[in-house]
């Protein structure tokens, strides 16, 4: 690894692997959908076929941003950096993407926005032991010599994927379903939702039934909200708050840290 990648992103300090890229789950969700897309279309169904067109072009560019990633860090110079920092735009280019091209609208609802904030903290302070920002020195042990870099980018990573998930499940996958289907957007937009996180490679190592009943609740809550108030601000509020949670303890863990300078 480059040097300089090195200090941004070192290895942690143990001897598991990182989960493969290409799983038989990862790569089938990605083709299931796309499959999907085409009997729809075939269907002359242009909506559904849309919406799996696009939930397609987001999935697969979680394999896509990985790889790359993981080819940057087999080469030298300027061309692995840059290949180094272009999954942090890639991986989120189709939630934009997608956004633009659907353009549904964004409102503001005062009431939305408090019930989807008040929701959100609910929902993640339902397992109180997320809440605590203290760590025990065998955690410390396995953890990377965190930089300031590194904090940074991984709260980046949070709140883009808050932002971005928003404006795709809330916004293009209502734009394009909540005139044909109504109420029912509300459990497509939960569902693809949270295929989205088990369908991650890193699902096995940390998803667990206490985590997706959370998101669940917090993708149903939040869309119902967009559903009767139409606020996708309201929404997008809720999951960056939901968001600052985790932001916060990557924060704290640089500061408590004792090798944030990559000290041995």
């Amino acid at each position: 690894m480059p040097p300089r990648l090195a200090r941004v992103y070192p290895p942690p300090r143990t001897t598991s692997a990182p989960p493969p890229i290409f799983t038989m789950r990862t790569v089938a969700l990605p083709a299931a959908v796309t499959l999907g897309a085409i009997v729809f279309w075939v269907a002359q169904m242009p909506a559904a076929a849309t919406v799996l067109a696009a939930v397609a072009t987001v999935w697969a560019m979680q394999l896509i941003a990985p790889a790359v990633r993981r080819r940057s860090l087999s080469m030298d110079g300027w061309a692995s950096e840059l290949l180094f920092a272009s999954p942090f735009v890639l991986f989120f280019l189709p939630y934009v993407a997608w956004t633009v091209a659907a353009r549904p609208p964004l409102t503001w609802d005062w009431a939305g926005a408090a019930l989807a904030v008040t929701t959100a903290v609910a929902v993640y302070a339902s397992n109180w032991r997320q809440l605590r920002v203290g760590f025990d020195r065998e955690f410390l042990e396995i953890m990377p010599p965190l930089h300031l870099t590194t904090a940074a980018l991984r709260s980046y990573q949070l709140q883009a994927a808050a932002i971005g998930q928003e404006l795709f499940y809330r916004g293009v996958v209502f734009e394009f379903l909540r005139p044909t289907i109504g109420w029912a957007v509300i459990v497509v937009s939960t569902v693809l939702f949270v295929v989205e996180h088990l369908g991650n490679r890193w699902a096995g190592a940390v998803l667990d039934r206490a985590y997706v009943v959370r998101i669940t609740v917090l993708s149903t809550a939040l869309a119902t909200i967009m559903f009767v108030t139409g606020s996708l601000w309201a929404a997008l509020l809720g999951h960056v708050v939901y968001n600052l949670f985790p932001v916060a303890q990557v924060a704290w863990r640089y500061h408590v840290n004792p090798y944030r300078r990559g000290e041995p």
